[in-house]
């Protein structure tokens, strides 16, 4: 009985072999029945050679959330004199921005710049990346806040910082990059957007799966 099990379990080499597919990061697998041709009406019930393995294996990439992107909230109105921060009723607007801790200064894009009321300073230089080189136009005095992790209305401290402004056209992926120096003086609040965003995916890895 044993011999003739183990003999059973041995593939032809004339039949085609399954594919093994070795799942990159941010792939998932999800399984789906094919119908027989010849009996749609009772699917997995054929023993036809040609329909052999009904149950066939898609691929399919979920899109990846980067927990270093979040929301900065810029400040449009300029301060008051007198009247404390947290107080105050300052518009905003929200932008997209990579907190980059491999970035020695901030960065904002030109069309991110155009958008707001602030006033900029000359500065020549140049970034590099590795696109390439970037050339910037100026500085602006930016205030911001982030909401806080787990919070959609309630809002952090407020935060003010200098960004170098990039010329019209570049190619500029966020609408901000935060750098390493803001980074470093706000180390508690940066691991907390972070985890917070590693929460998020974990959620829509979980709804997935169910």
């Amino acid at each position: 009985m044993t011999r003739s099990f183990r003999k059973a379990q041995i593939r032809d080499p004339r039949r085609s072999t399954p594919q093994t597919h070795v799942l990159q990061e941010g792939e998932a697998v999800r399984l789906s029945q094919r119908r027989c041709p010849k009996k749609e009406d009772v699917p997995g019930k054929c023993t036809d050679s040609h329909c052999i393995g009904k149950v066939m294996v898609v691929n399919w990439r979920r899109p990846q959330l980067n927990p270093f992107i979040v929301l900065m909230f810029i400040h449009l109105e300029s301060e008051s004199p007198g009247i404390e921060s947290h107080s105050r009723s300052a518009t905003t607007t929200p932008r997209r921005v990579l907190l980059d801790t491999g970035a020695d200064f901030n960065l904002v894009s030109h069309d991110a710049y155009a958008q707001l009321d602030a006033e900029k300073k000359p500065y020549q230089g140049l970034v590099h990346s590795i696109g390439g080189y970037s050339e910037l136009e100026s500085t602006v005095f930016l205030r911001w806040h982030f909401r806080v992790p787990g919070s959609k209305s309630v809002r952090t401290s407020e935060h003010n910082a200098p960004f170098h402004i990039l010329q019209k056209g570049s190619d500029a992926k966020f609408d901000c990059i935060i750098g390493r120096p803001w980074i470093l003086e706000n180390w508690t609040e940066f691991l907390a957007l972070v985890e917070d965003n590693r929460k998020k995916q974990a959620g829509t890895d979980d709804n997935l799966k169910a």
